[in-house]
């Protein structure tokens, strides 16, 4: 009986460490693409390689007082015209798509697209619920995937989980795989079976591609470790004892970071308008973190922000 017990015991921690949620949005996760040529003429006919991209998360940033990370797509040099992507891959520039942020409690993650995003889902700098793991057997997708997927909206219901299956990925990780939604593929005329994927997204990653897309390789670990260099350096916050503001002049949003020189020198900032009247505040703010300030609903003019 003794033993029996502690083969049980066994049992129940195993079923418990196979669950575990593999959370998706962390930094230090790769996707590296290459883009293939792909003629007017022909929607299944590739040749060689056109350009070639990485997609990453970036620094944290607060949109209206909610942390976020930010979505990265950085360009990859290739060998040359008509090449390969060249190796180490090397980043020869970085631009901000958008920003996510997930509920590890609730197993849900949500995005935030800005103008450079295609698709998800699709108003720029509204949230949208992108991934649902927290959903069992039988429960319908989310409006978001439904509508990234089958371009459907306002549906009274949408296409539901058929099965959810705790297996490998490509890279020998298991994974929960959520299945439902399939698609016909327009180049090898079936029907694939679709599904999302707990801590990595569709089979190809975070966010799906065009048909000439392909993804060469993901990684999980440091720059280094990944075999990725960058030919550029992210130079936009780094000039010592000031605050540069992005846009400027602004329309949608304007975006800061302090630095870290002079984070014990503030406690918050405001922003006035020139006649000195205070439009917002906010306190407790962090070097090294974005900051994402909507200035949609200002009227035209200028404006100062000022540290505290």
């Amino acid at each position: 009986m003794k033993y029996l017990n502690t083969l049980l015991f066994l049992i129940i921690c195993n079923i418990a460490f196979s669950q575990k949620y593999k959370p998706l949005v962390e930094e230090g996760k790769y996707w590296k693409y290459e883009y293939l040529h792909q003629p007017e003429s022909s929607s299944c006919f590739f040749f060689f390689t056109e350009k070639g991209e990485v997609h990453h998360f970036g620094k944290d940033t607060i949109v209206d007082n909610i942390p976020y990370k930010e979505i990265l797509n950085s360009t990859l040099q290739l060998t040359g015209p008509m090449g390969s992507l060249k190796f180490p891959f090397e980043i020869k520039q970085t631009n901000v798509m958008g920003y996510i942020r997930e509920d590890t409690f609730a197993r849900k993650v949500y995005v935030l697209p800005n103008e450079l995003m295609n698709a998800p889902c699709t108003e720029s700098f509204k949230e949208y619920l992108l991934f649902d793991f927290s959903l069992e057997k039988e429960d319908s997708i989310n409006e978001c995937l439904a509508y990234y997927i089958y371009q459907l909206r306002d549906q009274y219901e949408y296409p539901k989980i058929d099965s959810i299956k705790y297996e490998l990925d490509f890279y020998g990780k298991s994974r929960s795989h959520f299945y439902s939604f399939g698609y016909f593929d327009l180049c090898k005329f079936w029907h694939v079976p679709g599904y999302i994927m707990e801590g990595f997204g569709f089979k190809d990653g975070p966010f799906r591609g065009q048909l000439n897309r392909r993804l060469v390789k993901y990684c999980e670990g440091t720059l280094e470790q990944c075999n990725i260099i960058s030919s550029t350096k992210d130079d936009q916050f780094s000039r010592a004892n000031k605050i540069v503001i992005l846009p400027n002049p602004a329309f949608d949003y304007i975006s800061f970071r302090l630095n870290e020189s002079i984070e014990n020198a503030t406690n918050g900032y405001c922003i006035r308008n020139i006649t000195g009247n205070m439009l917002e505040k906010e306190s407790l703010i962090d070097s090294g973190t974005n900051y994402i300030i909507h200035t949609h609903d200002f009227p035209s003019g200028m404006y100062i922000l000022q540290l505290l």
